[in-house]
């Protein structure tokens, strides 16, 4: 086939291009029927079943008077953190000291080390020696402002957390919240606010150390000895060999064992089982009445009954305490809500019952005798 210039090329390729144009835009070409239009919906974003828990405020379980103060002390924590300087305010200052500085180093350094080595006397240093000093002077006291304002928003913070964390966590089951109102307690003579505050703080101190006292105070001697007595009989009945194999079958003696447990330490670290036999029960067999004489005197060495409490002592001591202690936490709380409202720097506790700062008082509830069914139809209800 002989080679056609490109001009005939192109021609010959319209040319053959033409006719199935034609035959695209023919009479047949509009005999087919337009498709339907589908209509299609974009899909939801999270249309499936998701559950989503609402968020929990523990104001929904206050009274409305505990609902206020809670409130209350959320909005004294988020306007103290409004005080607070930001981070950026105390870079800026940190900056400005630091160009500060520089400058006067600049002024006074040698020649060699790229400054002008001009006097102390010149008007130029002097000038930047008071930029630099007034720079220094005011990170200085922002600094301190920012820690003083941050341990105040701290103060008021941490009460306010440790409230709603015993109503979201800490309250006891089956009970209920009301409202209580003590009789508005009285100021010392010559007393203020913030003096109420720290002479109940001072007693509130001294009560804690009394709860102290009464949970470590040692139990009587006659209850140590009566445990003991108790501990070596059953260490005796533990401990008691048996000859029956050896009467009944001509066997041996048995002896009572314990299984002991042991930590291996190796490249791998395992552990080790073993049965042994029980000395400490053989000897509380065979010397009982030695055994508990010998422990009857050291108790007896050990023993301070003079500050020793029972069971019943220490229950009837700690609720006593106790019940000052709140009485005490009560008016705590009462004169730091006045001081407070007078615009003083006097914070809640942390660690003071939330009972006494929201002005709230615990209710027993019965508990139901049946819970509900976990599937209704197919579960019984259980009983308590």
């Amino acid at each position: 086939m002989a080679k056609q210039p490109d001009r005939d090329w192109r021609r010959h390729v319209v040319e053959q291009m033409l006719p199935r144009l034609d035959a695209n835009t023919g009479p047949a070409a509009t005999s087919f029927e337009p498709a339907p239009l589908a209509t299609t919906v974009a899909p939801t974003p999270l249309a499936g079943d998701f559950h989503v828990q609402p968020a929990f405020d523990p104001v929904e379980l206050l009274p409305p008077a505990a609902a206020d103060k809670l409130r209350a002390l959320r909005q004294r924590s988020a306007d103290l953190h409004a005080v607070i300087p930001e981070g950026e305010t105390v870079r800026q200052a940190s900056a400005a000291k630091i160009e500060a500085a520089n400058t006067l180093k600049r002024l006074t350094d040698h020649p060699q080390n790229g400054g002008f080595n001009l006097p102390e006397t010149d008007r130029r240093v002097i000038v930047a020696q008071q930029a630099l000093t007034k720079a220094t002077d005011d990170l200085r006291r922002l600094k301190e402002l920012q820690e003083v304002r941050t341990a105040a928003w701290r103060e008021a913070s941490q009460a306010k957390t440790a409230c709603e964390d015993w109503l979201k966590t800490g309250r006891p089951a089956n009970t209920t919240l009301e409202a209580v109102e003590i009789e508005p307690p009285r100021l010392l003579k010559n007393e203020s606010f913030i003096d109420a505050v720290e002479r109940l703080r001072r007693r509130a101190r001294e009560l804690r150390a009394d709860l102290h006292r009464i949970e470590s105070a040692p139990f009587p001697s006659s209850y140590g000895k009566a445990q003991m007595r108790a501990q070596i009989e059953a260490l005796a009945m533990q401990g008691a060999p048996s000859v029956s194999a050896l009467i009944e079958l001509d066997g041996k003696i048995e002896f009572q064992t314990q299984r002991v447990q042991s930590e291996v330490h190796a490249e791998r670290r395992s552990l080790a089982f073993t049965e042994t036999a029980d000395a400490v029960a053989l000897v509380a067999w065979l010397h009982k009445d030695a055994l508990i004489a010998a422990l009857d005197r050291e108790i007896a060495s050990e023993s301070d009954d003079k500050s020793a409490l029972s069971h019943e002592a220490r229950q009837k001591a700690e609720a006593e305490v106790m019940g000052d202690l709140l009485a005490v936490e009560f008016q705590e709380s009462f004169f730091v809500w006045q001081a407070q409202s007078e615009g003083l720097p006097c914070e809640h506790r942390a660690d003071c019952s939330p009972c006494s700062i929201l002005g709230l008082k615990l209710i027993t509830t019965a508990r139901a005798t049946e819970l509900p069914a976990t599937s209704p139809g197919f579960s019984w209800p259980w009983r308590r």
